[in-house]
C-alpha cells in the first residue's frame, strides 16, 4: 500500500500566524504566552494564556467566531500549500473542543434569559464550519467532524489518512482549532488543571497547564500521487492509534494503561518497531500527573532506551491549544524530522527523580530525526498517537 504523506500546512498560534513564523518561534524557544486581553481574567487562577495575535481574518469571514476565522485560514493555507486548488476528491475532518465558544456562550444566555437567538446562533454546531469550508473549495469527499477533547487534532489526522488508506478520496484535510473564551475559560478553571504560574512541563515543580488558542491544518494524500504531481512532501503518516482510558472523566488513569497501548497500537499499524524512534513528540501539558504518568509510560513502551530518545513538549512555549494542540504539534514534529532541529522543553529547570528522560531542556537540538511518535492525550481519557518518518527522495 502507498505511503500516506503531508503535503500541505497551514498554522495559526500564539506563536504566529504562518507555519514559517511557527516553526522559527519553536526553534528559537520563543513563548507565546502573555496576560489574557480578549476577557477579564482576574476571577481566575491564572491572567497568562496563549492568546493569537496581530491576526486579521479575510473579509470573507468577518462576523465569525474566531475559532472559524483561526480554522478557515489555517484550511486555506494548507490547501493552498498543497497545490491541489481545483481538485474535488478530498476529505475534511474538523475537529476541536469547544467550536465556536463564544456563541455558545450568547446562546446559552439568551435561552436562560428566554431572550431572542443572537444572529450568530446558526453557527454554533460544530459541523458548521466543516459545512462551509468543504463548499468554499469544492470539496465532493467525506466530512467529517470530530470532537475528542485534547487528542481531537492528532485523531482527526489519523481519521483523514484513514481516507485516503480505505480510496474513499485522493486527497484530505486534517484541522483541529480552538479559541479561547470567558466562556470555555470558566470552566476550564473549574478544573483547576491551570498553573497559577508559567507553565513547566516535566519539572519538579510544575503547578499545571496553561491554556491557547489557534489552528492547525495540514493536508495528506497517498505518496504515488504527490511524486506523480511534483508535490512538496513534508513528511510520511506511517500509521496511528486512537483508544479511550475508560476510567474517569477528567483525572488521568495513573497506571498509563491507555497511554502505553496507544502507542503500542500506533507502532504497529504504522509497522515500526520500537527501535526506530528517535524523538517523541509527548503530550506534555505541566500538570503533575500528566507529566509523571507520560514518562513512566514512555519508559514502559522503549524500556532503558527511553533515557536516549529525546523528548519535548511544545506547550512549554504556545501552551495547551487543545482542539488545535495535536495539529500544531504535528506540523512542528513534521518539520522536526524534515530540517532535523527538536524545539525545547522551556522553563524546565528543577530535575524531577520521577521525570528523568531527556526533555530536551532550554534550547533546540540540531539532531538527525527520521522517526517520530507522536502522543495527545483528553479529558474523558481519549488517547491518540501517530507516526511520523522522515521523507526521504
Amino acid at each position: 500500500m502507498s505511503d500516506v504523506v503531508i503535503t500541505g500546512m497551514g498554522a495559526v498560534s500564539p506563536l504566529g500566524n504562518d507555519v514559517r513564523t511557527f516553526w522559527q518561534s519553536l526553534c528559537s524557544g520563543t513563548s507565546g504566552l502573555a496576560p489574557i486581553t480578549r476577557f477579564d481574567a482576574t476571577p481566575f487562577r491564572n491572567n497568562i494564556a496563549g492568546e493569537v495575535k496581530s491576526f486579521q481574518p479575510a473579509d470573507s469571514d468577518a462576523g465569525l467566531a474566531r475559532a472559524y476565522q483561526y480554522a478557515a485560514r489555517a484550511i486555506r493555507d494548507a490547501w493552498a500549500d498543497s497545490g491541489l486548488a481545483g481538485l474535488s476528491d478530498c476529505a475534511l475532518v474538523t475537529a476541536t473542543n469547544f467550536g465556536a465558544a463564544e456563541v455558545g456562550q450568547h446562546v446559552c444566555e439568551s435561552i436562560i434569559r428566554k431572550s431572542e437567538l443572537p444572529a450568530s446562533a446558526s453557527q454554533w454546531p460544530m459541523d458548521w464550519l466543516t459545512d462551509r469550508m468543504a463548499d468554499e473549495l469544492g470539496l465532493a469527499g467525506p466530512r467529517a467532524t470530530i470532537s475528542l477533547s485534547c487528542a481531537s487534532g492528532v485523531a482527526a489526522i489519523g481519521q483523514a489518512c484513514d481516507y485516503i488508506r480505505a480510496g474513499r478520496a485522493r486527497a484530505a484535510i486534517a484541522c483541529g482549532y480552538d479559541e479561547l473564551s470567558f466562556y470555555a475559560y470558566s470552566g476550564l478553571s473549574a478544573l483547576r488543571a491551570i498553573t497559577p504560574e508559567i507553565i513547566r512541563p516535566f519539572d519538579k515543580n510544575r503547578k499545571g497547564t496553561i491554556f491557547a488558542e489557534g489552528a492547525g491544518a495540514l493536508v495528506v494524500e497517498s505518496g504515488e500521487s504527490a511524486v506523480r504531481r511534483g508535490a512538496t512532501i513534508y513528511a510520511v503518516v506511517l500509521g496511528h492509534a486512537m483508544n479511550n482510558d475508560a476510567f474517569h472523566m477528567t483525572a488521568p488513569d495513573k497506571t498509563g494503561r491507555g497511554i502505553i497501548n496507544v502507542m503500542r497500537r500506533a507502532l504497529a499499524n504504522a509497522a515500526v518497531d520500537r527501535d526506530a524512534i528517535d524523538h517523541v513528540k509527548a503530550h506534555g501539558t505541566g500538570t503533575q500527573f500528566n507529566d509523571k504518568t507520560e514518562t513512566a509510560s514512555i519508559k514502559a513502551v522503549f524500556g532503558e532506551r527511553a533515557r536516549g530518545i529525546p523528548v519535548n513538549s511544545m506547550k512549554s512555549m504556545m501552551g495547551h491549544t487543545m482542539g488545535a494542540a495535536g495539529s500544531l504539534e504535528t506540523i512542528g514534529a513534521a518539520l522536526t524530522a524534515r530540517d532535523g532541529i527538536i524545539p525545547p522543553t522551556v522553563n524546565l529547570e528543577t530535575p524531577d527523580p520521577e521525570c528523568d528522560l531527556d526533555y530536551v531542556p532550554g534550547k533546540a537540538r540540531e539532531m538527525r530525526v527520521t522517526t517520530v511518535l507522536c502522543n495527545s492525550y483528553g479529558f474523558g481519557g481519549t488517547n491518540a498517537a501517530l507516526v511520523l518518518r522522515r521523507w526521504e527522495q
